[in-house]
């Protein structure tokens, strides 16, 4: 990730996406230009078109996150979405990447031991780190299995049959996309994150989702699983934070049978 030119494409894209209406401007007036014009975002932010202008161009300027808050909110951004843009501008990543962090065995057993649901703890990579029977059961994990093998992003990208198995596929793909986006950017050059993105890019549809920059929190709303043995289910996530490594955490679930 170019960090600079990741905010550039981010403003250009959202900048487009949001109507003169949703920022209170005359829907009537004749326009040439989708979404919004750079002169109107910095009219809105209380900053000069050249200086914005400069941070579509990818400049190198100095930029406060009190001004990006401003441009955040004039475009109606949420708050992961400014804090991205914060984290952009800084001179490096925050944090130091941890591949294979170690686990405490008592949480190990936690969740090897959790029986009702599937259950997992995964990096902010989205590698798992360790899961129980039901998720390996009703989401094809083998520990034995190479470390892509383990992806929740990769398996749900390119095994083919995470399309039948969720639902809302669509939905659940763009929403893990934009999670993986905010996790990016925490670790924006590290090796192994870039690693898996030039892999993720080679799926049309990843990259589809990719150039939408969207940004989201990671964590699903509640959504259903088509399992060929389990029957309809909708799940519900339960999770939390670690501090085995920054951006980890685990997931339970809970289920409600639909059929």
């Amino acid at each position: 990730m170019d960090r600079r030119k990741d905010l550039a494409e981010f403003l250009r894209v959202r900048r487009d996406a949001i109507t003169p209406e949703e920022a209170g401007f005359d829907a009537e007036e004749p326009r040439y230009v989708t979404g919004l014009r750079r002169e109107e975002v910095a009219d809105l932010a209380g900053i000069s078109t050249t200086w914005y202008t400069w941070l579509e161009q990818a400049r190198e300027i100095n930029v406060s996150d009190e001004v990006l808050e401003r441009i955040g909110l004039a475009m109606r951004m949420t708050a992961p979405e400014i804090a991205y843009m914060q984290r952009l501008v800084g001179e490096a990543p925050p944090y130091p990447y941890v591949l294979e962090p170690k686990l405490p065995p008592v949480l190990r057993k936690l969740v090897e031991t959790y029986e009702d649901a599937p259950a997992y703890i995964s990096t902010p990579r989205f590698d798992l780190l360790v899961w129980n029977g039901p998720m390996g059961e009703w989401f094809n994990y083998d520990a034995k299995s190479e470390r892509l093998a383990r992806n929740v992003l990769y398996r749900l990208f390119f095994d083919r049959a995470r399309r039948k198995l969720y639902a809302e596929w669509e939905e659940i793909a763009r929403r893990s996309v934009a999670a993986f986006r905010h996790n990016y950017s925490l670790y924006a050059g590290d090796k192994h994150f870039d690693e898996l993105l030039r892999r993720m890019m080679t799926n049309k549809d990843f990259q589809r989702m990719w150039e939408r920059h969207e940004v989201m929190l990671p964590g699903l709303p509640p959504f259903v699983l088509r399992h060929d043995r389990q029957g309809m289910l909708q799940l519900t996530t339960v999770s939390a934070s670690l501090d085995v490594a920054h951006g980890s955490y685990l997931v339970l679930y809970e289920v409600k049978r639909l059929s």
